[in-house]
C-alpha cells in the first residue's frame, strides 16, 4: 500500500497543489502521472475560457498602465 501525501497552499486566491507518493511502486508512478495528466488537461481547459483570457488582458494592460 501506498502512504499518499497531499500538500496544498492557497495564496492570493490561487491553491497550489502537491502530491508525494512513497514507496515508489510502479502502481503509485502510474496513479501521479494519471493524475498530473489530468491536472494538465484542466489547464488548457481553463486557459481556453473566456474569463482567464480577460484577466489576462486586465493584467496587461494594467501593466502597463504604470
Amino acid at each position: 500500500m501506498a502512504d499518499i501525501k497531499v500538500y496544498k497552499r492557497v495564496n492570493k486566491g490561487r491553491t497550489f497543489i502537491r502530491v508525494a507518493a512513497t514507496p515508489k511502486s510502479t502502481e503509485t508512478r502510474k496513479l501521479l502521472r494519471q493524475f498530473q495528466a489530468e491536472v494538465r488537461e484542466f489547464e488548457k481547459e481553463w486557459k481556453a475560457t473566456g474569463a482567464y483570457r480577460d484577466a489576462q488582458k486586465a493584467k496587461k494592460k494594467k501593466k502597463a498602465a504604470k
